[in-house]
């Protein structure tokens, strides 16, 4: 896998991490007043561990973004440092999730929430996917159409060139042989170039 697609895929992994503590921060804000007074106490220092895994995500997120093409880490130095961050963020909310105990209705909703920011990252990380796909086949598709032009027109040339050495001793058909060969190596490389455009959805 290349340094760049690692990087896109990074910021889209920190992209969804974002979401999803945006969700949970706002569900756990939510049902701060609803709590008893020792469990507002627990929740509270939950939520100042949210807010500054947060912080330091979207740090690293805006560092990625704004010097993707001159990223002085790795990008798995940069993924293990959002993963390790991310246990934190696992662990404050396992921490919430203890703290509200018997609160079934602020799980739930805490949980749908993280569940519709995940299924929106999903989407908008589907449509990107999708939205390359389709140009690349696109891309493909004109330089498949570039490439049977040419091999038409070789064949043209190539008929005429038939046609032309029935009557013709040995020097025409050593150009016959010769269009043959040209047009042999422009189908090797169409053919190449339609399964290297191929090969980039993959």
């Amino acid at each position: 896998m290349s340094d760049r697609l690692h990087t896109h895929e990074t910021v889209a992994w920190a992209r969804q991490r974002l979401d999803d503590l945006d969700a949970i921060i706002s569900e756990v804000e939510k049902t701060l007043d609803k709590l008893q007074d020792s469990a507002q106490k627990e929740v509270d220092v939950v939520l100042v561990r949210l807010k500054a895994s947060r912080g330091t995500i979207q740090k690293i997120y805006d560092d990625l973004r704004d010097e993707t093409n001159s990223v002085k880490e790795s990008a798995e130095g940069i993924q293990d440092a959002l993963e390790a961050e991310w246990v934190k963020v696992e662990s404050a909310f396992l921490a919430y999730l203890s703290a509200v105990g018997d609160r079934a209705e602020s799980t739930r909703d805490v949980v749908v929430a993280r569940a519709q920011a995940q299924r929106k990252s999903w989407e908008a990380s589907l449509k990107a996917l999708r939205d390359q796909a389709a140009d690349v086949v696109e891309a493909a598709r004109g330089e498949f159409d570039s490439a049977i032009k040419r091999l038409s027109d070789e064949a043209e040339k190539f008929q005429a060139r038939i046609g032309e050495a029935k009557d013709a001793g040995d020097e025409s058909w050593k150009a016959v042989k010769g269009g043959l060969a040209d047009a042999r190596a422009v189908h090797e490389r169409t053919i190449q170039k339609i399964k290297g455009a191929f090969s980039k959805l993959l």
